[in-house]
């Protein structure tokens, strides 16, 4: 092949090559550059530390806090043990000797829209595995729960409670 021909051939290929990456680059729009300026960070003035007349000024050394003034004793009340004492309301759904069954009946009504845990109890038989929808504060509520579980599943399930 003639060196002149070849020479022009190569030139197209680098002109053609050229146009392609630069042309679109003149027919898109503008870079949008606003996510690149650095916005200027306003650091507020200290503030003012003059003290009224019942503030007192930080202390800054151990002498300090030994001349502070003693702080008024506060009374706490001790509210009485039924008050405090809350009742959670749980619907016993089924124990189980192997974890699978009771993960799978949890899937089942954790499906069904109830808030359903798993959890593990030693007894006279070994471990085992518990599935309880709950807690309700309320044992109306826990009562009707545990009808409209016996409903959708077709079986008796168990009202419980624990104390706090």
């Amino acid at each position: 092949m003639d060196p002149e021909l070849k020479q022009r051939l190569v030139g197209a290929v680098v002109i053609t090559s050229l146009a392609a990456i630069f042309v679109p680059m003149l027919f898109d729009d503008p870079i949008d550059e606003t996510g690149k300026m650095i916005s200027e960070l306003k650091i507020p003035k200290m503030p003012d530390h003059s003290l009224t007349e019942n503030a007192t000024a930080i202390p800054r050394n151990i002498d300090d806090v030994i001349s502070l003034p003693k702080p008024d004793t506060i009374k706490v009340l001790e509210a009485k043990k039924t008050a405090t004492t809350m009742i959670r309301w749980f619907v016993q759904v089924g124990i189980f000797g192997q974890e699978s069954n009771a993960i799978s009946l949890q899937n089942k009504i954790r499906k069904q829209g109830f808030p359903v845990r798993v959890t593990e109890v030693s007894t006279k038989k070994g471990l085992m595995y518990r599935v309880r929808i709950g807690p309700e504060l309320d044992k109306k509520r826990a009562e009707q729960l545990k009808i409209k579980v016996d409903k959708l599943n077709g079986f008796k399930s168990i009202l419980s409670s624990v104390n706090d």
